[in-house]
């Protein structure tokens, strides 16, 4: 166990210890005093926050770079299904857990009928439909009408820029899984799961993209070492996925992660798909928690010097979009070969005793992953979440000290006569009062600070999102209006399927070339601007606790040094406060996520009626001028301008269709990411302010009162509390031990991080 994940547990355990003492301490003294239940509070968020606190890894890189084959080394067995096809739609994520098993995460039927209504969207004619109304899939003469309209459809409309039409793919793929999937799908989300000699079974919905499609989610739990508790890995689609909905996903996914790891297979070298994601990945801000590794083959490279060649070629490459990449290269398929040798089958067994004769490159290959798992521990731990541990060591240090004050309080009240009591608790009672004010006032004055912050934000997001203020709903539009359709292209089409059929094949066209705008250009700039509006809040919040904690010291102060005069306290050395606004901790705490990056890319169907609209008029001159005997050619010739003016009624209509999604997506980002993040932080920041209170601010009259309801059982009561208070000094001194080795721990990742640079 690392020690990062030695102190991580040595913290869970005395957060135990010190929330059963408390449970002791109040059923043995009988007390109901509120400080108990603000302890109690504070334990239970300790727990929580190291439980739940999850580090994220993104796996990505291009379609076949061995991004499924490097994860399935990190974890030594085979787990992931290798080589799925190019449109699975799913980021298959993995923890570890109690026992092997896959938790597949399936949409509901509203969200599948949803997902086919917008891949409909101008779909040659409705005449396909026998009955009005919304597609459902469920109907069985709907999906036999949805097929055969499929068919009919000229092949050049299954085609777009040279690929398959992903909204036709999906269309296909929904009836072709309908039969094998329907018995896991609900109305609500649904989740099932797959354990023991079962798991397996989940590699089917991965590698088949007519089940893939029905999924929205996928979590693997696996058993041994890697990874470890509190870490999650996540293998994402290729990055040159030929659907732009997919790079969406991808998106969403990278803007959780705290390291990103960017395969590169060593056949195949850096491409222009890299460099577009690389370069989409920097405008997301996210590129400096990036590592790459180069996947080699070994017997794609006849010697080390081929293969450094190879290795410096990439860094240079890297270099000119990445500042200072740090890049490893190994061979993933043989690390899990040489991991699950036992498993393997007789071919991949001859495989891999072929590769140990590559001696020199198999020494390199072992040198390069031992050196990658370090980074991976300093970054994701002595770097990132020995933060965290110092932050809840520090919050439990705060609780033991409370109740160690609370206490020595109680021994010393029992010591004096009820008059005496009496009298220290009207002395301190003023003190008390004015602690509580202080405690007010920061309350108050917080809240109001951290609205007026929220509303600037909320200014920023609507300048950003505005046509004429912001840059992103400016370029989608000038895309739309300067987007060029050769109309010779589509004179064929026109002929041999009608015009329906042609304005689909132009919709497809442009829907394809938009939405692989919106992924590449539109999404990272929304999300590297989300990025600095966060960067800016933290920094923010940090410059608006510091007078108030200024406020609180004194008042603390002030308060012990009347504790010390009556000899019911000792004199504490550090008031110092550690105040950490870090936003990926309050965001995980509160369960909050940006909108789905797919959100900028919903049109609206309706854009299928304005776009038709002039080919009714069409029609109707088509009729005249055939009862009028014109010519063929005068025929065509207006074929082509109601093309052309249907192309500009659908363009029209598009643009109003992302003026709407953008209002949703801003008003969304507001007021159920922005304005609860900001609400969340500011509580979490007055929390760590005013614990430190709750040892003193209690009402030291009801103490008193307490204390005189048992004045006849004084012999028990001391006994308990010297019980109490002897194992709160040891739990304190193990604290103590902690602390110096967490902050050993995030000295030696910064030292690292010197040497590194």
């Amino acid at each position: 166990m690392d020690a990062y994940q030695r102190n991580r547990e040595a913290i869970i355990r005395a957060n135990e210890e010190v929330l059963d003492l408390l449970r002791k301490s109040a059923a043995d003294l009988e007390t109901h005093m509120p400080s108990f239940a603000q302890w109690t509070h504070a334990c239970e968020n300790i727990s929580r926050y190291l439980m739940d606190h999850v580090v994220r890894i993104a796996v990505v890189g291009a379609i076949k770079s061995g991004k499924s084959t490097l994860v399935n080394a990190l974890l030594k067995t085979d787990h992931l299904k290798r080589g799925a096809g190019v449109v699975t739609s799913i980021v298959t994520r993995v923890r570890r857990g109690s026992r092997l098993r896959a938790r597949l995460f399936f949409k509901t039927w509203y969200e599948i009928n949803t997902d086919i209504q917008q891949a409909l969207a101008l779909f040659p004619s409705n005449d396909w439909r026998s009955e009005e109304g919304a597609f459902d899939i469920c109907r069985e003469k709907d999906r036999i009408e949805l097929k055969a309209a499929l068919d009919a459809l000229d092949i050049s409309v299954h085609v777009v820029q040279d690929s398959l039409n992903a909204h036709g793919v999906l269309l296909s793929s929904y009836l072709k899984g309908y039969d094998r999937i329907k018995s896991y799908v609900t109305a609500e989300s649904a989740i099932r799961e797959f354990e023991g000699e079962a798991f397996a079974d989940h590699r089917r919905f991965v590698a088949d993209d007519a089940m893939a499609v029905y999924l929205k989610d996928i979590e693997l739990e696996v058993v041994g070492d890697r990874p470890a508790a509190n870490i999650e890995i996540a293998d994402c689609q290729g990055s040159d996925s030929p659907n732009p909905l997919h790079l969406a996903m991808i998106q969403d996914y990278l803007l959780k992660a705290h390291l990103v790891i960017y395969v590169i297979s060593s056949r195949t070298g850096i491409r222009q798909a890299d460099i577009r994601f690389l370069s989409m990945i920097k405008r997301m801000g996210i590129a400096a928690n990036m590592l790459f590794v180069c996947n080699c083959d070994f017997s794609e490279h006849d010697n080390m010097k081929d293969l450094n060649a190879l290795v410096q070629r990439m860094v240079d490459e890297l270099s000119m979009i990445v500042d200072q990449p740090v890049l490893f290269t190994l061979s993933a398929l043989y690390n899990l070969f040489e991991a699950d040798a036992q498993a393997l089958s007789q071919k991949d067994l001859e495989r891999l005793q072929y590769w140990r004769r590559f001696e020199e490159q198999v020494i390199f290959s072992d040198t390069q992953t031992a050196q990658m798992l370090d980074d991976l521990d300093r970054k994701l731990t002595r770097e990132r979440s020995a933060l965290l541990l110092q932050n809840q060591l520090e919050r439990l240090d705060v609780t033991t000290t409370g109740l160690i004050q609370w206490v020595r309080l109680n021994r010393d009240l029992l010591r004096r006569d009820a008059g005496d009591a009496h009298s220290m608790a009207a002395k301190l009672d003023k003190h008390r009062s004015y602690m509580q004010q202080v405690q007010s006032t920061v309350q108050s004055t917080l809240e109001g600070a951290v609205r007026k912050i929220d509303k600037a934000i909320k200014i920023e997001v609507d300048r950003f999102f505005d046509y004429h203020t912001g840059p992103v709903q400016k370029m989608v539009m000038e895309f739309v209006r300067d987007y060029r359709v050769d109309l010779e292209q589509y004179r064929e089409p026109l002929d041999t399927s009608g015009f329906t059929h042609t304005l689909y094949l132009v919709f497809q066209d442009m829907r394809q070339a938009l939405d692989g705008f919106m992924a590449e250009r539109i999404n990272p700039e929304i999300m590297g601007f989300i990025s600095k509006e966060q960067t800016r809040l933290e920094a923010e919040l940090e410059r608006l606790i510091q007078p108030y904690e200024a406020m609180v010291r004194d008042a603390l102060l002030k308060y012990e040094d009347e504790l010390v005069q009556f000899g019911a306290a000792d004199k504490t050395v550090d008031w110092t406060f550690k105040v950490n606004s870090d936003l990926t901790t309050v965001k995980q705490a509160a369960g909050l996520s940006l909108p789905p990056a797919a959100a900028t890319m919903r049109y609206s169907a309706n854009i299928r009626t304005e776009a038709v609209l002039r080919f009714g008029f069409y029609a109707l001159g088509r009729a005249l001028r055939k009862a009028l005997k014109k010519s063929v050619a005068a025929e065509k010739s207006e074929e082509m301008r109601a093309l052309k003016d249907g192309i500009r009624r659908m363009k029209a209509e598009t643009e109003r269709s992302i003026a709407a999604s953008f209002k949703d997506y801003r008003e969304n980002l507001k007021f159920q990411y922005i304005q609860p993040l900001a609400s969340f932080a500011g509580k979490r920041l007055y929390e760590t302010l005013t614990e430190r209170f709750t040892a003193y601010v209690g009402d030291v009259k009801s103490l008193v009162e307490e204390v005189a309801a048992h004045s006849g059982d004084k012999d028990r009561l001391k006994n308990a509390l010297a019980d109490i208070e002897e194992k709160l000094s040891a739990v304190k001194a193990r604290l103590d031990v902690l602390r110096q080795d967490v902050s050993s721990l995030i000295q030696t990742g910064a030292s690292d991080v010197k040497i590194n640079q």
